[in-house]
């Protein structure tokens, strides 16, 4: 059964005589933990925005689909100014030359339109995840994580600096000012809370690879699949399907049964995610149908 078809069996009740109009379709939640220093996160985020907008092409722009940008730092002991690539590569894995691994990221990218035109420096990305998190306040989440991924592999920048992000938060219409003072604050919340949710997502959901994807249909939905590492466009959109298709009917199934139920509140992040990990673990066969 296709989403369409579970949508427009969801809508018909015994009682109705003509076919019914296909009920809304259900709202789905990506769950994406990622870290602008890591090259593959640019590749997978790529993949993603593909398979967003062929979401919406499928189901229309008002399918409520809604990303949600989870911090997760991939290497804490990048020097606070960033490395230069070939000094990390051969800090981190004993490489002589990063040109094989630089290349084999660009030939994977280079179809989903990540071509690491212009890649110089691992960077830093404390104060990148706190940029996030405060364009995520102000609903520019998404379009903040494109821009730091753009400007590290494809324009050369080195988004460690304080005023490469004040560049990058100017530009989603962000006030250079209050970003300064919020990104330089020495008891900032908003670290605080970038830090604690980089422990929970190691320790607590055990992510111990980026980046990584939890389909839902909100905190309190029936179906969740966890998807590990750059996954094609095909996979991210077969689990949006799913999760959308397996909760309309598991919502028909229940109205037809006892009525519709309302849902319980919202939970708090930890407590969300922690159920959302514990859903179905599928890999990339399970997910395309």
């Amino acid at each position: 059964m296709t989403l369409a078809e579970a949508l427009q069996r969801g809508a018909a009740t015994p009682t109705q005589v003509a076919p019914a109009a296909p009920r809304r379709v259900p709202p789905v939640t990506v769950h994406v933990f990622s870290d602008p220093a890591c090259p593959w996160c640019h590749i997978g985020q790529k993949r993603l925005q593909r398979a967003v907008r062929q979401y919406k092409r499928r189901y229309g722009q008002a399918a409520p689909l809604q990303l949600s940008w989870n911090p997760l730092l991939v290497d804490s002991d990048v020097s606070a100014a960033g490395e230069d690539v070939e000094s990390y590569a051969a800090r981190r894995w004993g490489l002589q030359s990063s040109a094989q691994w630089r290349g084999r990221l660009a030939r994977s990218g280079l179809p989903e339109g990540a071509a690491f035109a212009d890649w110089r420096t691992v960077p830093n990305t404390l104060l990148a995840a706190e940029l996030v998190a405060i364009a995520t306040d102000q609903g520019l989440a998404d379009q903040a994580v494109d821009l730091l991924f753009t400007r590290t592999y494809e324009e050369g920048a080195n988004i460690s600096l304080l005023g490469e992000l004040l560049d990058i938060g100017e530009a989603l219409g962000m006030q250079r000012h209050e970003l300064r003072r919020e990104l330089t604050r020495t008891d900032s919340q908003v670290r605080a809370a970038v830090m604690e949710r980089d422990v929970a997502a190691k320790q607590r959901l055990k992510i111990n690879a980026i980046p990584h994807y939890i389909v839902c249909a909100g905190p309190n939905s029936r179906t969740k699949y966890s998807l590990n590492g750059a996954h094609q466009t095909s996979d991210l959109l077969g689990a949006m399907e799913r999760v959308a298709m397996e909760e309309a009917q598991a919502a028909a199934a229940a109205a037809r049964a006892a009525g519709a139920q309302s849902a319980g509140p919202q939970s708090a992040y930890s407590a969300a995610l922690l159920k959302a990990a514990g859903g179905k673990q599928a890999g990339t066969t399970a997910l395309v149908y």
